[in-house]
């Protein structure tokens, strides 16, 4: 009995008052990539954490501490070798450099954010140890700067000329030509483009980003009432979810995640069949959590209760009833949410999704209907 016990509870989470222990191979292993993150062989912690959990599975040491414990373990290594606990904080050095060009964009000695992120990645590379930071994240940091030195916010008005080719694909996207909003937003984008290659006149036209011209067609939407079909559900797709509902009634799929994934996939099917047959309708290219939503409602209209696939069927009430009993025969060794943990981990291993909260709760309950109080 004992050597079950032991076979059970192998792979348990160990109690936090008693800790477990690290081998010496796993402390050289942890202090490798530590150190190979300090030196600048890893880009950023979670790629040091990764390596350092393929090195431990290499070794026949897997599973025997959590992600936040080696986490925690290399950032303890790092600090000892004088190096901050994240890559995400920005250090003095190039807090330095950025100042310096904010207060240079104050003095209108840049144009944009973007040209000085350029003149600060060509400051840091004459650096051997930096952290290479997105020309995007610099452009950010340097304009964020600048408005706390004073800089004034630059607010460029809409052009008339912007103005009729935002209302001509507003009718465009309303009428079905573009399949999304940002469809629109990059031919407008494009043609901007265009019209300013083409200017000899020595007038300049507007750069504008893709979200700043989404809320722009997003205004025009609310203010024009204009019908964006692409939004709507056509009946054949009702058809359809109506279908994986049914199939989720009669108890076909074990989550309704499950069957939300099931009917993307028929849902992807109608649209490639609308692409090769346009006098169906053109197809709308619809989101994993629109679906999930659309799927939702429906199925409440219809009266179907949600958490009927919470219910523990059951092999799952076998297996649980199962550690229920390891749990009274434990002694007070170990815990009820360690037995959850290891719960969750057979129940995920046979195809069961279950919450550690979930398969704690359901111990509890194996426990009561041993001793007849359930």
């Amino acid at each position: 009995m004992r050597q079950t016990n032991r076979a059970a509870i192998s792979h348990v989470k160990s109690d936090p008052a008693h800790p477990i222990p690290w081998y010496s191979k796993e402390n050289r292993i942890v202090l490798s990539c530590a150190r190979g993150l300090t030196n600048g062989r890893f880009e950023f912690e979670g790629a040091a954490i990764r390596a350092c959990m393929v090195a431990l599975a290499r070794a026949g040491l897997e599973g025997r501490h959590t992600t936040d414990a080696i986490r925690h373990k290399i950032r303890t290594e790092s600090r000892r070798m004088d190096k901050q606990p994240s890559r995400a904080y920005w250090t003095r050095a190039e807090d330095r450099v950025i100042d310096r060009l904010a207060r240079a964009m104050v003095r209108h000695e840049y144009p944009d954010a973007t040209v000085a992120a350029r003149a600060f990645q060509k400051t840091l590379a004459r650096h051997k140890r930096h952290f290479p930071r997105t020309a995007v994240a610099v452009a950010a940091r340097v304009g964020e700067r600048a408005l706390a030195f004073g800089r004034k916010r630059i607010h460029v008005i809409w052009t008339p000329e912007e103005w009729r080719l935002l209302r001509e694909l507003a009718r465009e996207v309303s009428s079905g030509r573009f399949r999304e909003v940002r469809d629109a937003s990059r031919a407008f984008k494009a043609r901007m483009a265009r019209r300013r290659r083409a200017r000899t006149d020595g007038s300049k036209v507007p750069v504008r980003t893709l979200g700043a011209i989404d809320r722009k067609f997003a205004c025009m939407a609310r203010n024009a009432d204009l019908a964006w079909g692409f939004r709507d559900w056509s009946p054949e797709e009702d058809r359809v979810v109506d279908r994986f509902i049914g199939q989720y009634s009669q108890g076909q799929f074990r989550s309704f995640r499950i069957a939300a994934k099931a009917c993307r996939t028929a849902l992807r099917r109608l649209d490639a069949a609308r692409l090769k047959h346009p006098e169906r309708g053109r197809p709308y290219g619809r989101s994993f959590s629109a679906i999930n939503q659309h799927l939702r409602q429906r199925a409440v209209g219809r009266g179907i209760p949600m958490p009927l696939f919470r219910r523990w069927r059951g092999p799952e009430q076998r297996i649980a009833a199962r550690y229920a009993g390891l749990l009274a025969a434990d002694g007070g060794r170990h815990t009820i949410w360690d037995f959850a943990v290891a719960l969750q981990r057979v129940l995920r291993r046979r195809g069961y999704q279950r919450t550690v909260t979930a398969c704690r709760a359901e111990i509890r309950r194996a426990g009561l209907r041993m001793n007849g109080l359930l």
